[in-house]
């Protein structure tokens, strides 16, 4: 039995196709069951939890979705260095116009400082609001970066923990467009 799999193992490395096909799909597979074992206790396939923030210059937020479009609510650090990273991807794909909106949210920061400093290093346009420790909760963050996908009506749709291409953040957006 066990030269027989061996044999198909070699048989299937050698083919060219055959082993990169392979490859993808294993690849794929780790990255849906890495993507599950993240986002195991994040809130999903249900309304926001409530997010009326103050937002970094101060003012008070009712309701930081946009109505019927589709957008994304990403929760960062100031000191997550994947964050720094990840964020611009985020904020290109607004100033495109790919994205209808979206909104970054700072926690497990010590000062307004912090915060302002990492927007300024990253160049973000994206409207920024202060979290906190009761926002974290709500949210069930526990890594950076996390996003959530939001469709218009407010349902989470999709939601990722970790670094993310502009082209994923997109193609989540696109599958779970209204």
């Amino acid at each position: 039995m066990m030269r027989k799999a061996k044999a198909a193992w070699k048989a299937l490395r050698a083919n060219y196709w055959g082993a990169l096909a392979f490859d993808v799909v294993l690849i794929i597979a780790v990255f849906v069951l890495v993507n599950a074992w993240q986002t195991r206790n994040l809130p999903g396939d249900e309304h926001t939890p409530p997010l009326a923030l103050a937002w970094l210059d101060d003012m008070r937020a009712d309701s930081i979705l946009v109505a019927g479009k589709t957008g994304v609510v990403y929760f960062f650090a100031p000191w997550c260095s994947v964050c720094r990273h990840s964020i611009g991807n985020l904020d290109a794909l607004v100033a495109n116009g790919k994205l209808p909106w979206a909104r970054a949210v700072a926690l497990d920061y010590s000062s307004l400082d912090e915060v302002r400093a990492f927007i300024a290093t990253t160049g973000v346009k994206l409207p920024v609001l202060l979290g906190g420790p009761d926002t974290a909760r709500d949210w069930q963050i526990q890594a950076f970066p996390t996003y959530f996908v939001i469709d218009g009506d407010g349902q989470i749709v999709s939601r990722s923990v970790g670094y993310s291409t502009s082209i994923g953040l997109q193609a989540r957006v696109w599958l779970n467009n209204d």
